[in-house]
């Protein structure tokens, strides 16, 4: 059966999704990536759930995820890490030097409980908990089918048959002036399972062979002086072990494996949030509405981040869309907030679209075919083009996709053209996507954009009030002042008429 926890993704779209740049997306998947460091995951964020029922499928799967399932979930997905590397150590040139055919039996060994003890323990955690959620459903039901298989079923048994007829061997080593005595063990107490039991949070699957090779990669001499001595005095279980390293490998079934990969999207993402969180940031599992798109406490991710590291805060602002309203014009001072809360708003668009919470406190909004988005561009040394020329080519592009029911994002457009012409060609821009059907946020120095009629919305950037060189970061409901309070912005980088005079003076 073909399966897959995150389930149906959408085909590639052959043009070039701009957004993951535009809305620094790039960033947070490049932190993402780097939270477990098992695999590149980055493939996965660039794929998106083949419609509301995929959306909704990933929604419920991250849903049972407590934190109990999380350390469960973690402890599989290391198990089979260590399996996997100590078959590479097998493999290796360091591995290759093994030359006992024992030891190479105990090793395979050792990797085959260890995959095994990974999947049976996820398959019995799962079963207790009676999981609601389709995909988990569906993974104990493939991790069944899969095990159940005769020649998988073989291999299992076996491999914990003999790791259990191995894990009974005891013996105790006693020190008699410069030599060494093997002798039956005489210690009733297993430590190892004390310790266990005690502190289950620091020690987890000590592994089955320990007692028997507890040293390093190879063993010491000393430790293959005991391997030979317990073959002697145990002949039977070694006899399994030798008939084990013989037989055919069954383990590392695609889909358990693509299961293990496809986990840790999941797994980086709370692991993420879970360090979010603990800096006071919000995130919430979004719902869907034809009829409602309001957010509380919406903030740049990206921007988040970066102040999440350097100890300032991020401001988060509330924003809503009512009845026939599609389109925020967005207006104001300049580092004021306006593109900062455009980004805020279409990653949260993009994270609903992927089936992940978004970063707020309560989000509510429609479910959109996709999201489009249009930063101001420099010019083009490559191409040979100017600043509006290129973007108006990459704007066409957007326009004649002739997309409906998208999210679409317009930041400072046209700013190198006339204000007569970018007040027009802007009109058109907001009028096409307005005719189908599409949300929006329009970010624009041309104030007359921001015209409110029944679907238009006039944001504008705040300042504190009697102070205009102090930003609040916030965007609220409110007609286009007609200022540009660049004097603050004038007089950081020194370019006020008598700085410029100054300096010319001074020349």
């Amino acid at each position: 059966m073909s399966f897959s926890i995150l389930g149906k993704v959408r085909e590639a779209e052959e043009e070039r999704q701009e957004f993951y740049d535009d809305l620094n997306l790039t960033q947070w998947i490049e932190e993402i990536n780097a939270q477990l460091g098992i695999y590149d995951l980055r493939e996965f964020f660039r794929q998106m759930p083949d419609g509301k029922e995929e959306i909704q499928y990933r929604q419920d799967v991250l849903r049972e995820i407590d934190e109990e399932m999380e350390d469960k979930l973690t402890d599989f997905v290391n198990l089979i890490r260590r399996a996997q590397e100590n078959e590479a150590y097998i493999n290796s040139e360091t591995g290759e030097q093994i030359t006992d055919e024992l030891s190479k039996a105990h090793w395979k060994l050792e990797v085959a409980v260890m995959y095994f003890t990974a999947v049976d323990e996820l398959i019995a955690f799962l079963e207790n908990r009676n999981c609601k959620a389709r995909g988990w459903q569906k993974f104990l039901e493939m991790c069944k089918e899969e095990m159940q298989k005769p020649e998988v079923k073989a291999y299992h048994d076996a491999a914990l048959l003999t790791s259990e007829e191995l894990g009974k061997l005891r013996y105790s080593l006693r020190l008699e002036g410069d030599h060494i005595a093997i002798l039956p063990s005489v210690v009733e107490d297993d430590y190892v399972k004390d310790l266990c039991e005690k502190y289950p949070q620091m020690i987890r699957h000590p592994g089955k062979m320990g007692n028997l090779l507890p040293g390093g990669k190879a063993g010491t001499p000393l430790e293959q002086r005991i391997f030979k001595y317990l073959q002697k005095k145990f002949p039977k279980p070694f006899e399994k072990l030798e008939e084990f390293g013989k037989s055919k490998p069954h383990i590392y079934q695609p889909e358990i494996m693509q299961f293990h990969k496809e986990i840790c999207v999941y797994l980086s993402i709370l692991k993420f949030r879970h360090h979010m969180e603990y800096f006071h940031y919000d995130f919430c599992m979004p719902s869907f509405s034809d009829t409602t798109f309001e957010v509380t406490g919406g903030y740049d991710l990206a921007l988040a981040l970066k102040n999440q590291k350097e100890g300032k805060e991020t401001v988060a602002n509330d924003y809503y869309y009512r009845g026939k309203e599609r389109f925020f014009v967005i207006t104001g001072p300049n580092q004021g907030g306006k593109t900062t809360f455009a980004r805020a708003a279409g990653q949260l668009v993009y994270f609903s679209l992927m089936g992940f919470p978004v970063p707020a406190k309560q989000a509510e909004l429609p479910l959109f075919d996709g999201l489009l988005t249009h930063f101001s561009v420099e010019e083009s040394m490559q191409s040979g083009r100017g600043k509006l020329k290129e973007e108006l080519v990459r704007l066409s592009g957007m326009m004649h996709a002739e997309k409906r029911n998208v999210f679409v994002i317009i930041n400072e457009l046209f700013t190198s053209a006339a204000t007569y012409d970018a007040y027009h060609m802007g009109r058109r821009v907001i009028d096409h996507f307005l005719a189908r059907d599409c949300y929006g946020i329009y970010v624009t120095h041309i104030e007359e954009l921001a015209e409110e009629n029944e679907q238009i919305v006039s944001q504008v950037a705040s300042l504190i009030e009697g102070n205009v060189k102090v930003r609040t970061f916030k965007i609220r409901r409110k007609k286009a002042e007609g200022k540009g309070y660049v004097e603050p912005i004038v007089e950081k980088y020194g370019l006020t008429y008598a700085e410029i005079k100054r300096r010319i003076h001074h020349v």
